[in-house]
C-alpha cells in the first residue's frame, strides 16, 4: 500500500515513527500517550523543560532526560516542542539544526517574527517543521474545506463560525483569580488561533480590514437565594469581523463563558451554493436549492505525521511545510491585528484607494 499524504495512510512496511517531546507537563504527555496507543508510533524520550513534577517514565518505555541529552540521541525521528511558550522557537531551532524534524505546540503567544524565524531555519536545513494544529482533522472543517476547494459553490463570499461553551476554570471554585485570568486569556486566544487558521485555509485571500473586540462576560451559577454572578477574571469572548481584498468576509463569535452551549460549525456561503453541518447546498437555474451529503475520509493527525516523516525527503511535503508555516505567520499577524483593533476600539483597514491589504 503506497503512502497517502492527504489521508495519513502509511505503508504497512514503514518503520515506526519514534517520537520525543520537550516538556513533561500535560500537553507533552498527551503526545506521548497518543503515540503509545497507535500502531507505527513509538514514544522514546521526553526532555524536562523546567517542570517540577517528578516522573521518570511519563509513559511505559519512554525515558526522561535533559534537553542536552535529548539532542544527542540518535533514536528520534520527530520532536514535539512543548514547555514554556517563550522558549519554544529557540528550542525548535536548536533541534532543527541537529537535523531533527520538529512540531511546535501551538500558542497564540508566539509572535509573527518568531514564526518567520522557524520558516527560515526549516527551509535552510530542509527538515520538516510545522505548528501542531490537530483540529485541522475535524470532519466538519475538512468537509467545509472540500466544498470551498471544489469550486462547486462558486467564489466564497462569507464564512461564519459561532462557538459558545463554558470552561470550568471560569468558575470561582476552580482556581485562583490570577490563574483564572491566565487560563481565560490563553484559552480564548489559542481557540481563536485555531479557528483563524481554519478560516484562512477556507479563504486564501489577503486580509483588508479587521474589526474585533475581546469581552469579559460575567458567569452566573446557582438559583434562588444562592444565585451568584462572578465578575470575569480575564477575557472570555471574542467577536471578530475580517474583510478580505476580494470582498469576502469571516465572522467569528467565540465564548468560553457561555452557560448555554452552541456551535454552528463552519458555515460557508458561495455565489452558487455553500456548506453547513455535513451538507453541501447547490442552486440550480430554476431557483431551487438542493443538498447532498459531503463525504471525506477521516484523518488521524499522528498517522499523517508518520506518513510525512517516513516519506521524507519529498518535494511536495517540503513545499507543504513552508506553506503551513506561512499560514501560521498570517494567523500570528491576524491575532496581533485583532488585539490592536480591540485596544483602539476601531476598524483597522488597509489603503482602500489601492486595495492593498493589511498583510
Amino acid at each position: 500500500m503506497a503512502a497517502d499524504i492527504q489521508t495519513g495512510n502509511s505503508r504497512r512496511d514503514a518503520p515506526p515513527l519514534r517520537i520525543a517531546t520537550v516538556g513533561i507537563a500535560r500537553d507533552a504527555v498527551f503526545h506521548l500517550e497518543a503515540a503509545a496507543i497507535r500502531d507505527g508510533l513509538e514514544p522514546v524520550a521526553a526532555a524536562r523543560a523546567g517542570e517540577t513534577n517528578r516522573t521518570d517514565e511519563p509513559v511505559p518505555g519512554c525515558v526522561v532526560c535533559s534537553l542536552d541529552e535529548l539532542v544527542e540521541r540518535s533514536d528520534i525521528d520527530v520532536v514535539f516542542v512543548c514547555g514554556p511558550v517563550e522558549s519554544r522557537v529557540d528550542t525548535a531551532v536548536r533541534l532543527l539544526q541537529r537535523g531533527l524534524h520538529v512540531v511546535v505546540e501551538s500558542s497564540a503567544a508566539i509572535p509573527p517574527d518568531q514564526v518567520q524565524r522557524l520558516s527560515f531555519e526549516a527551509s535552510t536545513i530542509t527538515r520538516y517543521c510545522s505548528v501542531w494544529r490537530p483540529w485541522d482533522s475535524e470532519l466538519d472543517f475538512r468537509r467545509a474545506a472540500h466544498v470551498a476547494a471544489s469550486g462547486e459553490a462558486g467564489p466564497i463570499r462569507a464564512v461564519r463560525f459561532l462557538q459558545h461553551q463554558l470552561v470550568a476554570a471560569m468558575l470561582p471554585h476552580a482556581t485562583s483569580k490570577n490563574s483564572r485570568e491566565q487560563i481565560s486569556n490563553a484559552t480564548l486566544q489559542d481557540l481563536a488561533g485555531h479557528r483563524l487558521a481554519q478560516a484562512l485555509t477556507l479563504l486564501d485571500e489577503p486580509v483588508k480590514s479587521v474589526t474585533a473586540g475581546f469581552r469579559r462576560e460575567s458567569v452566573g451559577f446557582g438559583i434562588g437565594e444562592s444565585a451568584r454572578e462572578v465578575t470575569p477574571a480575564g477575557e472570555n469572548s471574542l467577536h471578530a469581523v475580517i474583510e478580505f481584498v476580494g470582498g469576502a468576509s469571516v465572522l467569528l463569535d467565540i465564548s468560553i463563558a457561555a452557560v448555554v452551549p452552541i456551535s454552528t460549525g463552519w458555515i460557508v456561503q458561495g455565489t452558487r451554493g455553500g456548506y453547513r453541518s455535513d451538507r453541501q447546498y447547490i442552486t440550480v437555474e430554476d431557483g431551487e436549492i438542493y443538498d447532498v451529503a459531503v463525504v471525506v475520509e477521516s484523518l488521524d493527525p499522528y498517522q499523517r505525521l508518520r506518513t510525512i516523516i517516513t516519506s521524507w525527503p519529498n518535494e511536495t511535503i517540503q513545499v507543504e511545510s513552508q506553506e503551513r508555516l506561512q499560514l501560521e505567520f498570517r494567523v500570528a499577524k491576524l491575532l496581533a491585528r485583532i488585539r490592536d483593533s480591540n485596544r483602539l476600539s476601531q476598524m483597522l483597514i488597509g489603503d482602500t484607494a489601492s486595495s492593498t491589504s493589511l498583510f
